[in-house]
């Protein structure tokens, strides 16, 4: 049976409370986790290398996904990590399926050293944000370091889901650092802390 409770009062209510209330049939509760954490969603999805478009389908997918399967939140860890989880994972399983995504662009291993426009990038460009920096990032490391950082996956998890030895996802995220380091500049060296924000 719903609990009764004030519409209005769902923005005051954490995502635990929400969630329990969702749980309960208050359609209302689940409604305030969309509107709080489908943008959050979305930008994941894109930095992670989706189209606009594709990260709006598919963030609506896993929001659905995520109405279907509450009762498996566990309530181990922040529930937007939980939907990012989902959405990464319906995200990868359209990237397997469909041949325009390539994984295995480079899939040699990192050398300490190395210099930053090895992979393309030119030395002159500086990003003005972090989105446009990881645009400029090769299609597999833009994946693993996103789902490393924003995503909350291990590296043994990036592992297993791309199928890709251990020692490469490694090598993947730690280029993938030292490239948007370069991109962004020496004014912006917090990259780990800002792959955490939702952005626009």
């Amino acid at each position: 049976m719903a609990f009764s409770i004030d519409k209005s009062d769902m923005t005051r209510q954490s995502d635990v409370d929400l969630v329990r209330l969702a749980r309960a049939g208050t359609r209302e509760a689940f409604a305030e986790l969309v509107r709080r954490h489908g943008s959050v969603l979305r930008t994941h999805l894109r930095r992670m290398g989706a189209q606009a478009s594709d990260a709006d389908d598919m963030a609506q997918e896993a929001l659905m996904v995520a109405y279907e399967h509450l009762a498996e939140y566990r309530f181990d860890g922040p529930f937007t990590a939980w939907l990012k989880k989902i959405a990464s994972r319906r995200y990868l399983k359209k990237v397997r399926k469909d041949t325009r995504y390539v994984l295995s662009e480079d899939m040699s291993a990192y050398e300490a050293g190395s210099a930053p426009n090895d992979a393309g990038l030119d030395g002159d460009f500086r990003a003005h944000n972090l989105d446009a920096a990881l645009g400029r990032l090769k299609p597999v490391e833009r994946m693993c370091v996103t789902l490393n950082f924003s995503g909350d996956l291990s590296h043994q998890d990036i592992a297993d889901e791309l199928k890709i030895p251990l020692g490469t996802v490694k090598s993947h995220i730690r280029r993938a650092l030292d490239h948007l380091k370069v991109l962004l500049g020496p004014a912006r060296t917090d990259v780990k802390p800002a792959l955490l924000e939702t952005g626009s």
